[in-house]
């Protein structure tokens, strides 16, 4: 299986509608740079959408720090086209998407030229189940590598 995986277009505009989602609340906040790794057996993870999502509530305008994963499996974090995330705790999604090979005849696509599948088979996809958790303080900071088995 590949090591690179590939962000789907739906993806892209996931990632779009987040950060749009919290642009009315990130106003005045202050965002501190968020450095980590994504490792898989032990391997860099590239291509992985990596999101941060504020314990303790449900606001669908709360800030949700978002990153990719480079072929070294590194990321950072953007919040609302700002470098960085707020102060605080968060449990951590990640999903990592791959073209699906199929034999069956292509459908209606609305734009979206191949179909994909989490790489991850979404064991580390829904917040509710996520077993990764990060406090974000102030200042810069580099986390531990998260290492997905």
């Amino acid at each position: 299986m590949p090591k690179h995986c590939l962000v789907s277009l739906a993806g892209w505009w996931f990632l779009v509608g987040l950060a749009l989602c919290g642009l009315s609340c990130a106003k005045g906040q202050k965002f501190n740079t968020v450095e980590g790794k994504v490792l898989l057996k032990n391997e860099p993870l590239a291509g992985a959408l990596v999101t941060f999502h504020p314990k303790g509530g449900d606001d669908v305008n709360a800030v949700r720090p978002t990153g990719f994963t480079k072929e070294d499996g590194t990321f950072s974090v953007i919040s609302n086209q700002e470098t960085g995330a707020p102060t605080g705790d968060y449990v951590v999604t990640i999903i990592c998407t791959v073209p699906v090979k199929s034999e069956k005849p292509k459908a209606l696509t609305m734009g979206v030229e191949e179909e994909t599948e989490d790489r991850l088979k979404g064991a580390y996809a829904e917040r509710n189940a996520s077993k990764i958790s990060v406090t974000i303080k102030d200042g810069v900071n580099k986390l531990e590598p998260f290492n997905l088995e």
